[in-house]
């Protein structure tokens, strides 16, 4: 079998644009659930703590811990078994840095909110505080996977050029 250039090039270009279109049309880069159940184990620790009773607290941290072993086990599993995921010569660190950011924003966020309605008149401030930033986090915790995974695909399309 014989193959020219010119047919090799049009199919290596083929390749390309079919992994350039598999990666634009990629599930995110991190499941956007996940950072929303850490936050709710968050609100749900605080409300507790803040609210609830002392004898009631062990059961209700025992209850959430499950919940959020749940969560875990179920990420874990879901990164494992993802259909599609970037070589990571191609995955953008820009990505990655602005998701550490995004991490330390809201978790500084949250602590400024808290100390904020703290020093206040507000009932329960740390657990309004979580209630706000579950809130914060799951709007924007799609957005940021979704521009993670088309800074990566615009890496991925940008090397293979």
């Amino acid at each position: 079998m014989h193959i020219t250039p010119e047919d090799a090039a049009r199919t290596l270009a083929q390749v390309h644009e079919t992994q350039h279109r598999a990666l634009r049309s990629a599930p995110p880069m991190f499941p956007a659930w996940y950072p929303v159940a850490v936050w709710l184990f968050v609100t749900g620790l605080q409300f507790v703590t803040e609210v609830t009773p002392a004898w009631w607290l062990w059961i209700a941290v025992t209850a959430l811990s499950a919940g959020l072993a749940v969560a875990v086990l179920k990420f874990v599993r879901d990164v494992r078994n993802a259909n599609l995921r970037p070589h990571p010569s191609v995955v953008d660190p820009w990505a990655w840095a602005g998701f550490v950011g995004w991490m330390i924003a809201t978790g500084a966020g949250g602590g400024v909110l808290a100390w904020w309605l703290t020093g206040g008149d507000t009932t329960y401030p740390r657990t309004l505080m979580g209630v706000i930033m579950t809130v914060v986090v799951a709007v924007t915790s799609p957005l940021l996977a979704r521009w993670m995974s088309t800074r990566t695909a615009r890496r991925a399309g940008a090397a293979e050029r």
